[in-house]
C-alpha cells in the first residue's frame, strides 16, 4: 500500500511540474518598438522585435493591428495582415526564447499579442 502511495504522489508531483512547464499565454509574448533613426517617405522608421518568453514554442502567433499603416507594406512572411489582426512569420514556430522581427515605417503603432498555439510537442 505504501508503495503504490509512494509512486501515485510521485506520479501526482511531476504531472504538476510538467503541466506549469508548458502554460504559454499571449502575455508570454513581449513586444517592443525603437525607432531606427531612419526615415522613409518623410515618416520614421520602426522596428519591432516579438520575443517568445515562454518555455515551450508557440506557433500561429496573432498580433491585434487593426488601423495599422504603414508607408510600404511588411513583408507579408513577417507579418500578414488578416483583417484587424496580422498572423506573425508566417504562422511558424517561435521557439522558445525566440525573437521575431520586422521593421515599417509610418506613425508609432501599438502592436498587442492577441492569440497564439503551444506547439504540441512541448504539451506532452
Amino acid at each position: 500500500m505504501t508503495f503504490s502511495l509512494k509512486y501515485f504522489v510521485m506520479f501526482l508531483l511531476l504531472s504538476m511540474v510538467t503541466q506549469g512547464q508548458c502554460r504559454c499565454t499571449v502575455s508570454d509574448l513581449q513586444i517592443g518598438a525603437v525607432r531606427t533613426g531612419r526615415q522613409i517617405a518623410g515618416q520614421p522608421e520602426w522596428k519591432v522585435t516579438v520575443v517568445n518568453t515562454c518555455n515551450c514554442p508557440q506557433k500561429q502567433v496573432i498580433l491585434s493591428c487593426g488601423g495599422f499603416a504603414p508607408v510600404n507594406p511588411v513583408k507579408p512572411w513577417l507579418l500578414r495582415p488578416q483583417g484587424n489582426t496580422c498572423l506573425l512569420i508566417n504562422g511558424e514556430v517561435l521557439l522558445a526564447g525566440a525573437t521575431a522581427e520586422f521593421a515599417y515605417a509610418g506613425q508609432p503603432y501599438i502592436f498587442r499579442s492577441a492569440r497564439s498555439r503551444v506547439k504540441l510537442s512541448c504539451m506532452n
